[in-house]
């Protein structure tokens, strides 16, 4: 995000002596630099390997917004770090890895599940070419997952066999409650899901 300022992490690829490069690895933080992942819902630190919000401090980032106090009091807390909005975690060998936005995060519950970890899940089934995940209302839970899911070529898969493969690979609370097939995913020109539009096809009543 430019809030934070132009660079924040370096590709371990490009250090004096490269070492090899995780797939979706961001790299380590810059020296100038500090970074921490917090659980969004109490601000404490979170441990390696566990995902959370995360925040940067460093000379390197914004000073506010301009003339938006109130924007810059959400962004910005007193001890000077900035919530960036996006969900990661850091590994043992400082790799920092981005999952997900914070506000596409589904409350189910008490508990929080990244769209983009089912997503990608979904996307290692033989059946399944594409495939998003957004928050449904459910009165009990709050929010449950449910999948929009595009079949591979000529494939015949059904609800419940993509709600069991999901289950045995997940906790409860990460489970698909309901499965809509369709034709394609939208997304905007650079790839991203459009889940907005996903949203409100579940909102006006889809599947009618």
């Amino acid at each position: 995000m430019t809030e934070a300022g132009p660079v924040l992490t370096m590709s371990l690829a490009f250090a004096k002596e490269p070492v090899e490069v995780k797939p979706g690895a961001c790299g380590t933080v810059v020296r100038n630099a500090e970074l921490k992942i917090v659980d969004p819902e109490t601000g404490s630190s979170l441990p390696r390997n566990q995902p959370g919000e995360i925040c940067i401090r460093g000379d390197q980032i914004m000073k506010g917004y301009l003339n938006n106090s109130e924007a810059t009091k959400n962004t910005i807390d007193e001890q000077g770090w900035l919530h960036t909005g996006d969900i990661g975690l850091v590994d043992e060998d400082d790799e920092l890895f981005i999952v997900d936005r914070l506000k596409e995060l589904i409350k189910y519950k008490g508990f929080q599940v990244a769209p983009a970890e089912l997503e990608a899940l979904l996307l290692t089934h033989p059946h399944i070419s594409d495939a998003a995940v957004v928050p449904m209302k459910d009165e009990a839970a709050g929010e449950v997952p449910v999948a929009f899911v595009v079949r591979s070529n000529h494939s015949q898969i059904i609800e419940d066999e993509i709600k069991q493969f999901v289950s045995k690979q997940v906790v409860f609370y990460k489970r698909i409650n309901r499965v809509f097939f369709i034709d394609a995913i939208p997304k905007s020109p650079s790839g991203k899901i459009l889940r907005k539009d996903l949203r409100a096809k579940l909102a006006s009543g889809f599947p009618s």
